[in-house]
């Protein structure tokens, strides 16, 4: 199986993160670039959580929601990387500004093209794509893991990806990675689901019952045990 799109040029491509609104000026005071981003923060990015640099990748869901919110709100072009960093604290801030006083500080922070390249280039590099994407395709349940864990541990390794990967792969990796015995069974009853919230309740039934019986006969096992030890107690205890 080959992700979607055989690489990550279209993740890594500037163009994919632009939005309608292709006006390049500014043209707007300081007082109302500040309305423009409360209500940023108030509307369609409420909830997301600031770009820090602390997970990479995430500057690729950053860039997504941005270009969502924006279109929404119809940012132009030229306000869009004053917008944007908005979004983005802690070091990544620092090395925002950095960026920006540094030899090409014209572009970067100026122009959402320039910004957009310098974002991805710093955060996004390939081989941490590729890292990203062994991970998701290598991924396997867990011993102490459900079903349903494992579902959404596979999703955020997913969403890491920005839909390189669709859902009909996604579901062929969550049948790859459950635990043998859970897949055996269904990958049988497969058929029968026509969606993955109905194959993902089938194998946390399955998973669940699997779990019911081995607790059950380890119980078993282990009440037999006891009651031989107690009988060979009692054996030894009569011939003294």
């Amino acid at each position: 199986m080959t992700s979607k799109h055989g690489s990550f040029s279209l993740l890594l491509d500037y163009r994919r993160y632009l939005f309608r609104n292709a006006d390049p000026t500014y043209g707007r005071s300081k007082e109302s670039q500040l309305r423009r981003c409360h209500r940023l923060l108030d509307g369609p990015l409420h909830g997301v959580s600031l770009f820090n640099g602390s997970d990479p990748l995430a500057v690729l869901p950053l860039l997504t929601r941005f270009r969502t919110a924006a279109d929404e709100m119809d940012v132009t072009l030229g306000e869009a990387p004053y917008l944007l960093a908005y979004r983005i604290c802690g070091e990544a801030k620092e090395d925002f500004f950095q960026e920006e006083n540094g030899p090409h500080g014209s572009a970067v922070g100026t122009s959402f093209p320039h910004t957009i390249n310098y974002l991805l280039t710093r955060y996004a590099p390939e081989d941490a794509l590729h890292t990203a994407e062994m991970a998701l395709r290598t991924a396997q349940q867990r011993q102490d893991e459900g079903e349903r864990a494992f579902y959404q541990r596979l999703m955020r390794l997913g969403r890491r990806l920005m839909g390189m990967y669709d859902p009909g792969q996604l579901r062929y990796l969550f049948l790859k990675g459950l635990h043998p015995s859970v897949q055996a069974q269904v990958e049988l009853a497969d058929r029968t689901c026509t969606t993955f919230d109905e194959l993902l309740a089938l194998s946390q039934k399955i998973g669940d019952g699997l779990r019911a019986v081995k607790v059950t006969i380890g119980k078993a096992d282990r009440y037999t045990k006891a009651k031989s030890v107690l009988q060979l107690g009692s054996g030894s205890g009569a011939k003294v």
